[in-house]
Parts: structure tokens; C-alpha cells; sequence
């Protein structure tokens, strides 16, 4: 995970402002988190990030605990969130070998990123099954992955020679992570994207019940561009179509972002 520590250590402004272009996170997210989680709950946030989310949570009445492998992206968290009263907990570390996880029966888990640095299945089901003995039976987890298919896409666009390199596209289609295609670009380390099909199957594997399953950015998974170049009144109409339709599977396949809403059984 050194790979991934400095490069979120490196982008830590570009990751403030990631939300900003990708307007439909948010949105997505908070109708499941305002859907299952209450004002008083504890929620725990590995990979926190610069606190976007936390901001969110601690605005709705929530108690927080906060991971992150980054000790710029923690620093910045920390700053924005300021002393508020509403953090019990932070931390700086590897998600799957962090103590934040014992120190609370939590509510509610965010696991918004590491799923998607993790090449091994192993690692996957490992922080998985972690998070289920750190969450209340009944309690909620909200996890992301990054599609394959969009990232298939991105890789054309942005790394169209890489098609011709010993494996060229091959090795990433056929296994989720390469080093040479998608990661023969700047904005990706250690990362794996993953198929809609596999995700419930390793949810289940792990102790949890799968609930949802969302496409975050729906038809505009690799066109952001031509949703912010739209008319203000246009863009509220597609924000629309997206959120109504985040669970349509023709959706979800060519989102760039993937959310599993699962819970622990009670």
C-alpha cells in the first residue's frame, strides 16, 4: 500500500476537488445514507479522503470515527472539520490493519475507496469480513468499487497505444488490474476495477446481506465533460434521469462508480 499512500499524498488537492467534477457522488450516495442512517449514529469512514463525506455526516448529527492511509489527505480532513465534537475517533493506516475498527460497535461503515486498491480477492473479502464484526447486527455498509467497462473506456480515450503493448488491453479485461493500460496513465496506482456481476456474490461471501447495488454516474460514467457543458436546467433534468435510474443494470454496467449498500444480518 506504499504505492497508494504517496499517491494520495501527491493528489490530495486533486482529490479535494474530485467532487466537484464528479457532481453525481454525492447525490447518489446520501439517498441510501439518508435512507438507513440517523442523527446519533456512529459511523465510521475508512478512507475518509479530505472529509467530504464527514462534513456531510456531522451536519445530519452523526458521531465519527475516521480512517485514512494518507496522512496529507487526514491532515486536511481534520482542518476542515475543525474540533467538532461529533469526531471520536481518527486514524491514520492501512484500512485492513487498523485498530479504528474495535474501538466502537458502529452504526454504519463507509468503505468508499479501498476495495477498489485491492487486486487480491483475498484482501477484498478480508477487509470485508472485518467491517462485518466491527458493525451492530442489523448495521449498514456502504462500499465502492470501480467498474471494468468504464474503465475500459477511459483506457481508449486516454491510453489508446497501450492497446499495443505485450498485453495491451488483454491482461486488464481479463483479470481487473494491469500495469500497463489503464495504469499506464497518471490517475490510477494499485488499483482494481471490478464487473456488477461479482460484487453480491463477495458481499455474501463475507457475512453480509446485499441490499442495493448502484450505478453512481449512470450514462455519464466516462462523459462528465458533456454533462458540465450543458444548460443549468438541462443538467437538473439529467441529475434527475441518473438518480431515478441508478439501479437500472444497463446502468450500472457503464457507471464509473459502483455502490453496495449490504447490511449485517441482525
Amino acid at each position: 500500500m506504499n504505492e497508494v499512500r504517496a499517491y494520495y499524498n501527491e493528489h490530495v488537492r486533486e482529490e479535494d476537488h474530485r467532487l466537484e467534477q464528479n457532481v453525481f457522488e454525492l447525490p447518489v450516495t446520501f439517498k441510501y445514507i439518508d435512507r438507513y442512517v440517523r442523527a446519533g449514529d456512529r459511523v465510521l469512514d475508512i478512507a475518509c479522503g479530505t472529509g467530504r463525506y464527514a462534513e456531510m455526516l456531522l451536519e445530519r448529527g452523526c458521531l465519527l470515527g475516521l480512517n485514512d492511509l494518507s496522512e496529507n489527505e487526514m491532515s486536511l480532513t481534520l482542518d476542515r472539520l475543525g474540533d467538532h465534537p461529533g469526531i471520536l475517533h481518527t486514524d491514520v493506516s492501512d484500512a485492513l490493519y487498523s485498530g479504528i475498527w474495535d474501538l466502537e460497535q458502529w452504526d454504519a461503515i463507509l468503505i468508499l475507496g479501498p476495495l477498489y486498491h485491492m487486486a487480491d480477492r483475498s484482501d477484498r473479502l478480508a477487509l470485508l469480513r472485518r467491517a462485518r464484526e466491527s458493525v451492530r447486527p442489523g448495521g449498514l455498509l456502504f462500499l465502492a468499487f470501480m467498474s471494468r467497462t468504464a474503465a475500459l473506456l477511459y483506457g481508449i480515450r486516454n491510453n489508446p497505444a497501450g492497446i499495443s503493448r505485450t498485453w495491451g488491453a488483454l491482461q486488464f479485461w481479463y483479470t481487473g488490474t494491469d500495469d500497463e493500460f489503464i495504469e499506464g496513465t497518471r490517475w490510477f496506482v494499485n488499483a482494481y476495477f471490478s464487473f456488477p456481476e461479482e460484487i453480491d456474490p463477495l458481499v455474501t461471501e463475507a457475512g453480509l446481506e446485499p441490499l442495493h447495488l448502484a450505478g453512481i454516474e449512470g450514462i455519464f460514467g466516462e462523459h462528465m465533460k458533456l454533462f458540465h457543458q450543458m444548460d443549468p436546467e438541462i443538467r437538473t433534468k439529467w441529475m434527475d434521469f441518473v438518480i431515478s435510474q441508478r439501479e437500472e443494470k444497463h446502468m450500472i454496467q457503464v457507471s464509473k462508480h459502483l455502490l453496495s449498500v449490504c447490511r449485517r444480518p441482525a
